[in-house]
């Protein structure tokens, strides 16, 4: 269900999921909180050395995209000896950019789109700049068309003429490109600003590792872009999971000898700065006509949410998303905890109808809900007179398969099955639907006493 974010008095969607950016509605000087020691970590980096590689890694929400976000926008922005030009969105990698032609091709796209952005005149104006749009108009069009269409050269060839021919362009060319890109950044005012060099932040490592058959093209990717790394005056930040430097840098000695020594691994917000972040995005998201907002939850619900997600901040406002989008009356005060579990609890209710389980799978879905403890096939087998084999196959499978129940333990050979914690709601739903009942007639109660 769509959310009326005015109805809290708020311009917008406080629990956005996305990383904070540079230039958003929700200003990343202003919503972000912590980190101090990571970003003395990275500040220390780029203040020894005149180029750098650095792997930043974590767990996936734990906020380490918005940490390079605001470490690259500080450096941009907020120094005066020494300003680094960066562009707001990171490079995210991919299957298609795991070779250095591509990802040159996409760094210089990148550095010309954000030039554009800050003083477009600067690049209409410029025609070395223009030399690297030209060779950007040709590579596009080249990817649209499958062919080598003549393209972005001022008449020269044309507009739209294909030809047969593919296109081939050096790879050293497409360096002496970023070379000289580089040194306008380095000479040039840019918008009224100086810099002295770049930092370039590569993401999206996770869910390419996820694929296992790509886990190798990473490592060679290293090896292939080794000599770019060690570009003078490029800060180079690759954003991973947990891991991702021990797993595919440091085995090695070639390619680990140009990072950083260790990985900045990134651990989960305190509770207390996520609930932090959080109020203090309702204060920059309120609507400039509203003297009060309407606070959606009260601190306890971000607490416990804390706790069920492990830190993930990620999961925790999409289950803030998740309970909103119950709540269909107009909301006019702050969700308890109790009844953040409720409309959580029905949100999960309709993930499961959706996927039509058979009256039998819904009776054992209900018995394992019912359930305060794991419980076993060989449980389920003896209660519901299943036959064990067919407790994994037919009925569990399906949970599984949806998220719902996840193996929690293994003694032996015995698996111990409970809910996920994206589930948690529907075992504590009804003692949160007591609360609120007994809470309602306590202030019954107290009113006619009135």
């Amino acid at each position: 269900m769509e959310i009326n974010w005015q109805q809290f008095g708020l311009r917008r969607n406080p629990y956005d999921t996305n990383p904070l950016l540079e230039g958003s509605e929700l200003s990343i000087d202003e919503a972000f909180v912590g980190r101090d020691m990571e970003r003395r970590f990275l500040d220390d980096i780029i203040l020894s050395e005149a180029r750098s590689c650095v792997v930043v890694e974590g767990d996936v929400g734990v906020g380490k995209t918005s940490l390079v976000n605001f470490h690259k926008f500080t450096w941009k922005k907020n120094r005066k000896s020494k300003q680094l030009f960066s562009f707001r969105r990171e490079i995210e990698i991919s299957l298609a950019l795991l070779n250095k032609k591509s990802f040159l091709l996409e760094l210089l796209g990148s550095v010309i789109r954000e030039i554009t952005l800050l003083d477009p005149v600067l690049v209409l104006d410029n025609e070395e700049l223009q030399r690297v749009v030209r060779l950007l108009d040709v590579s596009q069009d080249v990817s649209l068309s499958g062919g080598f269409t003549v393209a972005g050269f001022g008449g020269q060839a044309g507009r739209g003429v294909v030809t047969s021919h593919p296109l081939v362009i050096p790879i050293t060319t497409l360096e002496q490109y970023l070379i000289g890109l580089l040194k306008f950044i380095c000479s040039s005012s840019i918008a009224d600003n100086r810099y002295s060099g770049l930092i370039v932040h590569v993401n999206n490592f996770d869910f390419v590792l996820a694929d296992a058959e790509v886990r190798h093209q990473v490592s060679t990717f290293f090896h292939e872009i080794r000599d770019l790394l060690q570009t003078a005056d490029i800060h180079w930040v690759f954003i991973g999971p947990y891991r991702f430097f021990a797993d595919h840098i440091a085995h090695s000695r070639r390619v680990k000898s140009i990072f950083y020594s260790s990985p900045l691994v990134v651990k989960p917000l305190s509770k207390r700065e996520v609930t932090d972040a959080f109020n203090r995005r309702l204060e920059i998201l309120q609507s400039k006509d509203v003297k009060n907002i309407v606070k959606p939850f009260e601190d306890e619900v971000i607490h416990r949410l804390y706790d069920v997600f492990n830190g993930d901040v990620r999961l925790i406002m999409t289950a803030l998303r998740d309970i909103l989008g119950q709540y269909t009356d107009r909301v006019t005060q702050t969700l308890s905890v109790e009844e953040a579990i409720v409309l959580l609890s029905r949100d999960r209710q309709e993930k499961v109808m959706q996927i039509k389980l058979t009256d039998e799978q819904y009776k054992i879905l209900e018995y394992i809900i019912a359930l305060s403890e794991p419980v076993s096939q060989k449980t389920i087998s003896s209660v519901f007179r299943k036959k064990q084999s067919n407790v994994t196959s037919y009925y569990f499978k399906p949970l599984h398969d949806a998220g719902i129940i996840e193996v929690v333990e293994q003694r032996g050979r015995i698996k111990l099955w409970d809910l996920t914690e994206i589930y948690w709601p529907l075992r504590e739903a009804k003692k949160a639907e007591l609360t609120i009942v007994n809470r309602a007639e306590r202030e019954v109660a107290q009113l006619q006493l009135l």
